[in-house]
C-alpha cells in the first residue's frame, strides 16, 4: 500500500469579516470533511486578527482565515483553493452549500474531462472573492467507498 504525501500544511487567507466567513466556511467545507478546529473568539478572545482554522480535526488544519476588514482582498484571476471530496455527492454537497451560504457560482458541479477522464469538480466564490473547487476524482457513485477514497486522496 502506497501512502500519499502532501507536503501543504495549510493555506491562510486574509477575510473582510469573521462572522460571515465562520458562516460560509463552516457549511461549505462540511461536505468535505473538514471543520471548525479553531477559532481565536473561543479561546483568546478580542485577539487581533480574529482567526478561523478548519481541518479534519485539530492536528490536520489546512485552511487558516484571517480577518483584515478592508485590507483583505483575494489574488486575481488564475488562482484558486481546491478541495478533494470523496465522492461526487460530496461535490454537489459543497457547491450548494456555499450558494446557501451566500457564494456565487463559478462552475456548476459536473465531469471537466479536459482536466480529466473522472475529473468531477465545482467551483464557487466565497463572499470575499476567494475562488474555491471542490473535486473527485472517482470513476462513478457506484465505486465501492474504499475505492473513491483512494481515487480522491491519491492513495493507493
Amino acid at each position: 500500500m502506497t501512502t500519499h504525501f502532501n507536503p501543504l500544511g495549510h493555506i491562510s487567507i486574509g477575510v473582510r469579516d469573521y462572522h460571515v466567513s465562520k458562516a460560509f466556511y463552516s457549511a461549505t467545507l462540511a461536505p468535505l470533511g473538514l471543520k471548525l478546529v479553531y477559532d481565536s473568539e473561543a479561546v483568546a478572545r478580542g485577539k487581533i486578527p480574529r482567526t478561523l482554522g478548519f481541518g479534519p480535526n485539530e492536528e490536520h488544519e489546512l485552511v487558516n482565515i484571517f480577518e483584515y476588514g478592508t485590507q483583505a482582498s483575494p489574488p486575481g484571476p488564475g488562482f484558486h483553493i481546491a478541495f478533494d471530496a470523496l465522492s461526487r455527492q460530496a461535490v454537489r454537497d459543497f457547491y450548494e452549500a456555499a450558494l446557501r451560504s451566500g457564494g456565487t457560482s463559478n462552475g456548476e458541479p459536473g465531469l471537466r474531462s479536459h482536466y480529466g477522464r473522472n475529473y468531477y469538480a465545482a467551483f464557487v466564490i466565497d463572499p470575499d472573492g476567494w475562488r474555491l473547487e471542490a473535486v473527485c476524482k472517482a470513476e462513478d457513485e457506484t465505486t465501492p467507498s474504499e475505492e473513491i477514497a483512494s481515487a480522491c486522496t491519491g492513495s493507493h
